[in-house]
């Protein structure tokens, strides 16, 4: 069994959940899950967990994610990329400057409301709305709140555009370019999407499909290694109990001095420098306590 977690640059044309399948099989692992779905048209990092690792998924911190998108106006889909149907055209598009343009979409920096698009993984009683959209039926969707961290015009030429975005997590960079297209009297739909960042995997440091082929499971990171969380080392004469997932108190570690506050996580490892667990402070009838949440011996 492979323990560790890769930085991976998925392929456009293919889901994420047919990607990790195929990895799976190439490094001969039944165990293996990912961070921050990517559309199937769309290209870009995906933080794969294999093994052991897997228990990391939770504390993978995917706050903030970042995108480059092409857009063209004057043409609308049902499913907001070039994946759908066209449902609208317009040459609205034809009457709007570069400065205009370029204004609207820097109006959409910072929180907003923001309706999900049909296609796609939500729920709704019981069913997933892309369910739902393939067999024409269209349904409500509750707006939620989404943060637009920055945004960075880099080319338009109408009518495509292309811009950078830097989004909270569970923001649909497919419903950024509806609304841009509504606020500026026309269509559009996203023609290109990569995504460049997601919580700690840059596309800078991501591995290809055919790199993992040619070097296997020396391209995994260990499974602590993208995560931003303290860390403190336990005395060897403790290392049975933290083994055990036994609670440990101040004594037992290295450190003269815990910084870590009730109810955070950090990382455990041993004195020789070997990764034991993600754990837990906490306050139990006014005691502390550091219990090992995940242990991964």
């Amino acid at each position: 069994m492979f323990n560790g977690t890769a930085n991976i640059l998925k392929p456009p044309g293919i889901s994420s959940f047919a990607f990790i399948k195929s990895l799976r099989w190439l490094l001969d692992e039944k165990k293996a899950g990912h961070t921050g779905t990517l559309d199937p048209a769309a290209a870009g990092v995906l933080g794969v967990c294999f093994g052991k690792a897997t228990k990391t998924i939770p504390f993978l911190d995917d706050s903030r994610k970042e995108y480059i998108c092409e857009m063209k106006l004057g043409t609308r889909t049902d499913s907001l990329d070039l994946e759908g149907q066209v449902i609208r055209e317009d040459l609205n598009w034809n009457y709007l400057s570069s400065a205009e343009v370029e204004a609207a979409i820097i109006s959409f920096k910072g929180k907003q409301q923001q309706i999900p698009p049909m296609y796609s993984a939500l729920h709704y009683e019981g069913k997933r709305l892309y369910q739902l959209a393939r067999r024409g039926i269209v349904v409500d969707r509750k707006s939620r709140e989404v943060e637009i961290f920055n945004l960075e015009v880099l080319e338009i030429n109408l009518p495509l555009i292309r811009f950078k975005a830097e989004v909270s997590r569970g923001t649909y960079i497919r419903s950024l370019v509806r609304d841009i297209g509504e606020k500026l009297n026309t269509n559009a739909v996203m023609t290109f999407l990569l995504r460049t960042k997601s919580g700690p995997f840059l596309l800078e440091n991501s591995v290809t499909y055919e790199q993992i082929e040619k070097m296997g499971p020396d391209i995994l990171l260990k499974p602590y290694e993208p995560l931003k969380l303290p860390r403190y080392t336990i005395k060897d004469e403790e290392y049975q109990r933290a083994e055990n997932g036994n609670y440990l108190i101040k004594e037992n570690f290295v450190e003269s001095e815990l910084k870590i506050e009730v109810g955070e996580y950090f990382l455990l490892f041993s004195e020789s420098g070997k990764f034991l667990a993600i754990s837990q402070h906490q306050l139990e009838d006014d005691y502390h306590i550091y219990q090992p949440h995940k242990v991964f011996i």
